[in-house]
């Protein structure tokens, strides 16, 4: 059950974006779900929520908003076990880390430090 805040806060999003960049977001990270979890193309998934984080365009939309998004992107980088790509998403989520003041954002950042910092394993790009 959503809490009045967050309903308030998705409402302040949604008229602050306007129907159409609200529908994109949505479909960019449906999109980037369906190429990360169903085909395993984590490059494309990542590529996908970045574009959803474009869309974004105030510092309150990218503190509200913007956190699942690049948690959504670290995420998709550590699954892929990919040293190279970790260290992609680290070099695209590291300035914003700060932007958005998250706990949670900055522990993904120490994993995928970790993981760039390891010898090449798998790679599921």
């Amino acid at each position: 059950m959503s809490t009045p805040s967050l309903d308030a806060d998705r409402e302040r999003m949604r008229e602050e974006l306007g129907f159409t960049r609200w529908e994109a977001i949505g479909h960019f990270t449906i999109e980037g779900d369906y190429q990360g979890f169903n085909l395993g193309n984590y490059r494309g998934a990542i590529f996908e929520y970045e574009k959803a984080w474009q869309v974004l365009f105030t510092p309150w939309q990218q503190r509200t908003g913007g956190v699942d998004l690049l948690m959504g992107i670290a995420d998709f980088a550590l699954r892929s076990e990919s040293a190279g790509l970790a260290e992609e998403a680290l070099n695209l989520l590291a300035p914003r880390s700060a932007e958005v003041g998250s706990a949670e954002l900055d522990e993904a950042l120490g994993k995928l430090a970790r993981l760039a910092a390891a010898e090449q394993g798998p790679s599921n790009e």
